[in-house]
């Protein structure tokens, strides 16, 4: 499983939401791309993950 911090993502992300800023077919088409190649979980592996983290959230 590979993760990202927020930092990470917010550097490879263009910021396509702001007015004024265009959108070819080509950048579009490459980032529904890049989504789908994301980390997809189980509903198993999901839950598993939520627990962890209720854990870690636990012990601070």
């Amino acid at each position: 499983m590979k993760q990202f911090k927020i930092d990470d993502q917010k550097k490879d992300i263009k910021n396509w939401i702001l007015p004024g800023n265009s959108l070819s077919q080509d950048e579009f088409l490459s980032g529904i791309k890049q989504a789908e190649e994301g980390p997809f979980f189980t509903v198993q592996e999901s839950m598993e993950n939520f627990e962890q983290w209720l854990k870690s959230r636990e012990k601070k």
